[in-house]
């Protein structure tokens, strides 16, 4: 989960800022229907089915979604989702939607810190050079499991992470993806709602571990919003190692809600880990 950066505790907008948010959103004139200005909306993007409830730990929920893949899942589009896109928005207004995102640097007390912050960095630049890894616009898919972490606890108001791994298998006439998912109210979900032992089951039953995702909240820029990083962290490097093996883990992501970081399993081992 994220470390390289300082993460937003709590964000309060004013009616002034509300209103900038609302002017910097305006509908556009073609395009698709419920499309903004300068986002790819497509109603297409959405998930067909309701979640089951596997397991509930408080505020934390592990959950499951099971439906046929569709092409627009991987396209570089967004759901029609208010409250999803007002947060992009937000992020827009004050210029932080930057693939390569300029936040606040943490000041370290310890060499120990110190050192952990440029194995971070290590990887932010590899990640950011192409040197392992990719990073592309979000996907639809991962930009609905964004969303729906945003519908159940607002990013702008109160920055959390998710843990989702998707699976896929071949079935009759195409090919069925699986998505399990855990979250809570606080900044990282417990890992009682990680989903592994889920994913276990899953794999026991044919499918394969296409990928698992998480994302990396809002920081600061000053007195303004800004991006988390889209690389793995070092905590992240480790964790996702220790999924990779045969019929283990394929692909690690990170997303910001703008960009996603891919990297293969096979390239994991080029990343600095705690």
């Amino acid at each position: 989960m994220q470390t390289n950066q300082k993460p937003v505790a709590h964000l309060r907008f004013g009616s002034a800022v509300l209103v900038a948010l609302l002017s910097a959103f305006p509908v556009s004139c073609g395009g698709r229907p419920g499309e903004k200005a300068g986002e790819p909306v497509d109603a297409r993007c959405a998930l067909p089915t309701d979640p089951a409830t596997v397991r509930e730990d408080g505020d934390a929920v592990l959950l499951v979604w099971t439906f046929p893949a569709e092409d627009v899942y991987a396209q570089a589009v967004l759901p029609v989702d208010s409250a999803f896109l007002n947060y992009r928005a937000a992020i827009r207004a004050d210029g932080g939607d930057l693939r390569r995102p300029v936040a606040d640097q943490p000041v370290p007390r310890t060499e120990a810190e110190a050192d952990n912050w440029r194995d971070e960095h290590f990887n932010h630049e590899l990640a950011q050079s192409g040197e392992v890894g990719s990073i592309e616009p979000i996907t639809c898919l991962d930009a609905l499991l964004f969303a729906y972490q945003n519908a159940r606890v607002s990013q702008l108001e109160q920055p959390t992470e998710f843990l989702a791994s998707v699976l896929r298998r071949d079935v009759d006439g195409g090919t069925e993806l699986a998505v399990v998912f855990g979250a809570g109210h606080e900044m990282f979900p417990p890992k009682s709602v990680y989903g592994f032992d889920v994913v276990e089951e899953h794999l026991a039953d044919g499918w394969r571990w296409w990928y698992a995702l998480h994302n990396h909240t809002i920081q600061r820029n000053g007195e303004r919003l800004a991006l988390g990083s889209p690389t793995l962290s070092t905590s992240d490097v480790q964790l996702m190692r220790n999924l990779t093996g045969d019929g283990g883990l394929e692909n690690a992501r990170v997303t910001n809600g703008f960009y996603t970081f891919t990297v293969a399993a096979g390239e994991l081992w080029k990343m600095r880990s705690r």
